[in-house]
């Protein structure tokens, strides 16, 4: 990044710290504490959009996840700031994009401005009165770090000993509403499968050591079935197996290129066994809500950071832009005030930005005014919501993605075939890369726009470096 690139997005960040002071200063709602809801905030790490049995998937039971769908929303297109751990975290923190922060992948040094610190989601929800829980896993920069991030209880642990933790918080008498975030890091353990495969799993991962052995065992019809989109793409980018790392934990390159059709699916087998362990535990937690009579007074969302390519276009892993890495869960329940048994499809969730202002317009938490993301209340209540976004926007260290209503189009920065671009209606698998096919040529065009356009709303400076120019349109 050049001197005047860094100059600018400093300036920027300034002019949000304005806004944020401006916006907090007073962030303690006068709406009275019994009229807004306690906050439950479940995530998981490494779970795909797909991986509900609710969302049609017979190959997994997911009960917890299912109620969850049941009594309240749930959201078909909701996408990820970044399909990585640490900057999609980070984000959904403090409703910035992370590369906006300097956080592009795991490991990277954040740049905070303290006005973003001072107003991440638990301070903002604490500041608005309420008893404040974090528990399980964190992966953030070191100034999100729970216990100074408006979190008066941490819990460490990430499995076994999480739910008892979080449900005896949400149990405890108490006379102001609560807030609790229950982190947990499975099916994250699915990266480990291929280790297994090696005989090299760490000894901390022997189950799924003994999953891998179960599944070796069984016969191929009792394995699920390899996806729809296993294929490669036709024309797929060439940054795409530039970017696997051969070294990295999951060596999807690897994988891509050696696994067959049996070890695709006992992969397939082990992310369906570690989704359901994760949902026996959330089931406890509604159980515990549902037992201490506050599903009424209690909204609940579940979410997680980015998915796993579960064998689509014969991957594994995450960072990549198709759906399987870059599409999540998006879950609401508030009993009496959501309708039940809503599935989404139209609006375009950024769970990086929208999750914040959602939980902080129920929490009655001011939210600074310079940030990107809406609060889905609204539409999750069922009520008319105008001028919702065109599009939405992932990034990574080497690419960005604009998913609009229609179309995904995807940019590289990698010399060769760099644009991908898919009719998701027509193609929901992301088999076939239309970016040089002339019919869509205007199509190509103003998805470059909606980049463009973005660039100047988020000030990424980083992608003008590979955003293609757009020709001006003739008179």
């Amino acid at each position: 990044m050049t001197c005047s690139r860094t100059l600018r997005n400093w300036l920027l960040l300034a002019i949000i710290a304005v806004a944020i002071t401006a916006s907090v200063s007073n962030a303690v709602s006068a709406e009275p504490a019994a009229q807004r809801p306690n906050i439950l905030f479940i995530m998981t790490d490494q779970q795909h959009a797909g991986m509900l049995s609710c969302a049609g998937n017979s190959s997994l039971k997911t009960p917890a996840m299912d109620r969850l769908a049941r009594c309240g929303i749930r959201f078909e297109r909701a996408y990820v700031a970044n399909p990585v751990c640490v900057p999609s975290r980070i984000s959904m923190a403090t409703g910035v994009m992370p590369g906006r922060l300097g956080v592009f992948n795991n490991g990277m040094l954040a740049r905070f401005p303290d006005e973003v610190k001072r107003n991440s989601l638990g301070l903002l929800i604490q500041r608005a009165g309420y008893d404040t829980f974090y528990g399980g896993k964190v992966h953030m920069a070191p100034e999100l770090n729970p216990s100074n991030a408006g979190y008066a209880t941490v819990v460490r642990d990430q499995r076994e000993a999480l739910p008892d933790a979080c449900i005896e918080f949400i149990q405890q008498k108490r006379d102001r509403p609560f807030f609790a975030v229950a982190s947990f890091i499975n099916p994250h353990d699915i990266c480990y499968v291929h280790a297994a495969h090696l005989g090299e799993a760490p000894k901390a991962m022997r189950h799924v050591e003994e999953l891998y052995r179960q599944a070796s065992a069984m016969p191929l019809d009792q394995l699920p079935p390899l996806p729809a989109n296993y294929a490669i793409p036709v024309n797929e980018p060439d940054a795409i197996d530039a970017h696997l790392n051969p070294k990295a934990v999951t060596p999807a390159i690897t994988m891509r290129k050696t696994y067959d059709e049996r070890q695709w699916r006992i992969f397939r087998w082990i992310y369906c066994r570690l989704t359901e362990q994760v949902d026996a535990h959330i089931g406890r937690l509604l159980d515990a809500v549902q037992d201490a009579g506050l599903e009424e007074t209690t909204l609940i969302l579940f979410t997680s950071d980015h998915g796993d390519m579960d064998a689509s276009h014969r991957l594994a892993s995450k960072g990549l832009f198709y759906e399987q890495s870059v599409r999540v869960p998006l879950l609401m329940q508030y009993k009496g005030v959501i309708p039940p048994g809503q599935v989404n499809t139209k609006h375009l969730v950024a769970t990086g930005l929208d999750i914040l202002p959602t939980l902080c317009d129920y929490a009655g938490a001011d939210v600074p005014e310079a940030l990107l993301g809406r609060s889905l209340r609204a539409i999750a209540e069922g009520r008319d919501v105008d001028d919702w976004r065109t599009f939405v926007v992932s990034e990574n260290s080497w690419g960005r993605m604009i998913c609009s209503q229609r179309f995904k189009y995807c940019i590289y920065d990698s010399d060769g075939f760099r644009e991908s671009l898919v009719d998701m209606e027509d193609d929901p698998g992301e088999l076939i890369n239309l970016a040089r096919t002339p019919e869509f040529h205007d199509t190509l065009l103003a998805h470059r726009r909606f980049l463009q356009q973005w660039i100047k709303a988020s000030n990424d400076t980083e992608a003008e470096a590979f955003a293609l120019p757009v020709p001006t349109k003739a008179r």
